[in-house]
């Protein structure tokens, strides 16, 4: 294996999903190189301080108690002591800064899940282009679009931008966050153009991320979300990403 092989297979053997050939493969690169010993390092590292960090613990139910006796308190005394309004909003503050306690733990969950999402779409990516790029090879939207019905539990939209110069090419269904979601397969001269869909209620957003040569762009229209990840450059991906938006 060379390394730029193994750069883009390393996701995957985090993840365990590379089969017995192909990890030994890895692993005999692996003792040789220390370039890409280190990037496997750096990843493992990032997904468990994602893992740890993901961690949530509810506020007990006698906290939220508290928590809205206190600012029922604190309507209480506006009501029976008009003259004097420090006391209330003394009280209020102290309500707000619990509930900002203890909503904290939720938005750093959140900002690592956009995180881990992001690493599993790239991984995705990644795994199409050292393999299964599609399940339903077509360059006819009216071809790929019927293929996804009974395998999801929505039905993505899906264009043909061939006369824009960005052919489709076909469709998987690919998982993230333990969720399926469509991926539709898109080309750019020898490029390939990864379009994630799946609808806005269900797997969160990524964060936004560009690396090692590969950038994402991510969008909503019509209840769903859509991820474009590709080696593109920037102003091609982008005018990709207006010209599906528009459709």
């Amino acid at each position: 294996m060379t390394c730029d092989e193994v750069k883009i297979l390393l996701n995957a053997y985090v993840d365990g999903e590379l089969d017995a050939n192909q990890s030994a493969e890895l692993d005999s690169h692996l003792v040789g190189c220390g370039s890409c010993a280190r990037d496997l390092e750096r990843l493992q590292e990032v997904r468990s301080a994602i893992r740890e960090g993901m961690v949530y613990q509810e506020a007990p139910d006698v906290l939220r108690d508290r928590i809205r006796f206190a600012v029922r308190g604190a309507e209480y005394v506006e009501r029976a002591k008009p003259r004097s309004r420090w006391p209330v909003w003394s009280s209020a503050a102290a309500a707000i800064v619990l509930v900002g306690l203890i909503s904290a733990p939720f938005f750093v969950n959140q900002r690592n899940q956009r995180t881990l999402v992001a690493e599993q779409l790239l991984s995705a990516h990644q795994r199409a282009l050292a393999g299964r790029a599609v399940d339903v090879v077509s360059t006819d939207q009216h071809t790929v679009k019927p293929w996804f019905n009974g395998k999801l539990v929505f039905s993505p939209p899906v264009a043909d931008l061939a006369a824009e110069g960005f052919p489709l090419e076909g469709g998987r269904v690919d998982y993230v966050g333990g969720n399926p979601v469509a991926a539709m397969v898109y080309g750019r001269r020898l490029h390939r153009i990864d379009v994630f869909v799946w609808p806005t209620d269900g797997v969160t957003a990524p964060a936004s991320f560009e690396r090692n040569g590969f950038r994402e762009l991510s969008w909503t229209k019509d209840s769903f979300r859509f991820t474009a990840i590709s080696d593109l450059n920037s102003g091609e991906l982008a005018a990709f990403a207006d010209l599906l938006k528009s459709k």
